[in-house]
């Protein structure tokens, strides 16, 4: 006689579907995923204001280097010797021509007028002379600093604000 196989059926029924704890577990590791997915994604959008900052703060930098260079009679006379971070009224020297001097103080105010306008707080610094150099400096409030100060940045600047610095020889 042939030996048949009773599948046993107690066996089948005790394993019928998940049990709510496999489903607690399932939805507790899920939610730690996706959270870990958005602290990813807040912290990549945080360094990309960053980056963005810092790219316009080099190109304002270079802005007043360029600047600098097309009025070689202004720099010889001293005019962009101390550009304070304040946005000077000058002459339209775009309207109307101007001498080395006045160029230089419509120079200082398109550059800081551009530097609040792109930047958080915008402002920028020239010290220097022909013969040292020049040190100009791009100034922006960066909250992501979270109070804390910038070593690059000149003293009694308040917190949260990041610095740029780029050394320049016309």
């Amino acid at each position: 006689m042939p030996i048949i196989y009773r599948p046993n059926f107690r066996i089948l029924r005790n394993q019928n579907g998940f049990s709510m704890v496999e489903i607690l577990i399932t939805v507790l590791v899920l939610s730690l995923g996706l959270l870990g997915m958005a602290a990813l994604i807040t912290t990549g959008m945080q360094s990309n204001a960053v980056a963005q900052y810092r790219s316009i703060a080099t190109q304002q930098t270079l802005d007043m280097a360029d600047r600098m260079r097309a009025n070689l009679v202004g720099v010889r006379a001293g005019s962009y010797d101390a550009i304070t971070a304040n946005i000077p009224t000058s002459n339209d020297c775009v309207a109307s021509e101007c001498s080395a001097a006045q160029m230089a103080a419509y120079d200082h105010a398109q550059w800081n007028t551009a530097n609040s306008r792109a930047l958080p707080s915008g402002a920028g610094t020239v010290v220097g002379d022909l013969t040292a150099g020049f040190v100009i400096t791009l100034m922006w409030t960066e909250k992501e600093m979270v109070g804390a100060t910038d070593p690059l940045c000149p003293g009694g600047t308040p917190a949260d604000t990041r610095c740029f610095l780029t050394r320049f020889s016309p």
